[in-house]
């Protein structure tokens, strides 16, 4: 089956999966109307991994002294082979955060990535969800199952090793802070709510081995919601500059732009459905897709327990763009907001 033809099938499937959810959704409507934020899922696409992360959290400012403590853990599966490289690889990021009221509209926060590359245990669960419905495979079966190599061809045609079954393992990633900064808090005739947020990240890693950049980071965003009745309407836009050029022979872009959007319905007191888009330009120069944008949609729901524990939990499935992004992705987090 064509790659065309694949892509097509996996956009009908994938759309008709997130309307059966909605539909399911609506007799749950409840009056009340509370905005819990967007998902928090980071760049999970193929070299996304050594940036600088630039994604909205929930856009209210925690009070004075009031403590926000988070574990957000990310499973993608990353797949494409082209005839310049090879993406066969899945991703476990376990992030913690930790954010702290400041008073004034200031907050500060700080991030510690673990992430475990391997590779995984959903190739067999993903080409038996193509074969029910009809989806090709996309070259998969040409590979062994749940193998693990990440690689490129160079300009000379050589073929260039990234990550091979030999770079199996967890390890502890760059550490980032964060300042943040509430702009507007009320009613305004655009935006209701307005943050500007400033993001460094260190090379605290033990080893750099597709964990970081392997310099000092730093980022600016500025994040707004809006309300259109039910809806909440989000959107950030992030600008990042980054530590080292090149990474196993790749020329790195010494920056980066975000685009951000997502659409929150809460249809219930305690649950909100959510749909996002995160676009981040592309990371290398000259290198086939690598250089191209990533586009990551997320399908997913903010649900409020109780007793000041959030959960939240998304399905990273890409509807229009193949070639660099993630082939599934599954997402858990959980907040406890004392």
């Amino acid at each position: 089956m064509s790659m065309k033809k694949y892509s097509s099938n996996r956009t009908i499937t994938a759309i008709a999966l997130a309307l059966a959810v909605f539909t399911t959704s609506l007799g749950a409507i409840d009056k009340a109307n509370h905005p819990y934020g967007p998902l928090y899922i980071t760049g999970q696409t193929p070299l996304q991994t050594l940036r600088l992360d630039i994604v909205p959290t929930r856009l209210d400012i925690l009070d004075y002294g009031q403590a926000e403590y988070s574990l957000f853990n990310n499973v993608t599966n990353r797949w494409n082979r082209t005839s310049s490289y090879l993406l066969d690889l899945e991703v476990v990021q376990n992030i913690f955060i930790f954010n702290l009221g400041l008073g004034g509209g200031f907050e500060i926060g700080a991030e510690l990535p673990v992430l475990s590359l391997s590779g995984g245990n959903m190739d067999r669960f993903i080409m038996d969800f193509h074969d029910g419905f009809g989806l090709g495979q996309a070259d998969r079966s040409d590979r062994p199952l749940n193998a693990m190599t990440v690689s490129y061809m160079d300009e000379n045609g050589e073929t260039v090793v990234i990550l091979d079954e030999d770079d199996r393992g967890t390890i502890i990633g760059d550490v980032s802070v964060t300042g943040k900064y509430q702009l507007i808090n009320g009613n305004n005739k655009w935006f209701n709510t307005v943050v500007v947020t400033v993001l460094m990240r260190f090379p605290t890693a033990t080893e750099r081995f597709y964990y970081g950049s392997g310099g000092i980071d730093g980022a600016v965003s500025l994040a707004a919601r809006h309300r259109i009745n039910p809806f909440y309407l989000y959107t950030t836009v992030g600008y990042g500059i980054y530590g080292s050029g090149t990474y196993f022979g790749l020329d790195l872009r010494p920056y980066q732009w975000t685009f951000f959007s997502a659409l929150e319905w809460p249809v219930h007191k305690r649950f909100s459905l959510v749909i996002q888009q995160l676009v981040n330009s592309g990371v290398a120069r000259g290198q086939d897709s690598f250089s191209d944008p990533t586009w990551e949609l997320v399908l997913g729901a903010k649900h409020y327990i109780g007793k000041g524990l959030y959960l939240e939990y998304g399905i990273t499935e890409n509807l229009f763009f193949f070639s660099n992004s993630n082939d599934f992705g599954l997402s858990l987090g959980m907040t406890f907001l004392p």
